[in-house]
């Protein structure tokens, strides 16, 4: 029995607790119409679940491509990275120009705003 709450004067809610059950739930007479209704259902039910299966080994393809697709670039990066801290451990032996010359010949001169 369902219950009742009373909100306001004259106004019935139901109580939201309560679920209703679904008419197909419900027992049907064992008839070659409703075996035949239940193997509709089934048969549905096991061709989307294939799909799905097919989909989801589909996406497992791809996702294994794209880790190793990752795994090869990770181990590229991680080889240069080793190369540039070998290259910095060792002492640069080209000559760096030098970009200040000196000289003794200084002009000055005023800037007025």
């Amino acid at each position: 029995m369902l219950s009742i709450i009373q909100v306001f004067p004259m106004t019935k809610v139901r109580n939201r607790g309560i679920i209703r059950p679904k008419i197909t739930t419900m027992p049907r007479n064992k008839s070659e119409a409703s075996s035949q209704l239940e193997l509709y259902k089934l048969v549905t039910e096991q061709q989307r679940i294939k799909q799905e299966l097919a989909f989801i080994e589909q996406r497992t393809v791809l996702l294994k491509q794209r880790l190793s697709t990752l795994k090869t670039q990770i181990e590229g990066t991680e080889r240069s990275i080793s190369h540039l801290r070998h290259a910095e451990l060792k002492p640069s032996r080209i000559a760096l120009p030098k970009i200040f010359r000196e000289t003794n010949n200084y002009q000055a001169f005023d800037i007025e705003y």
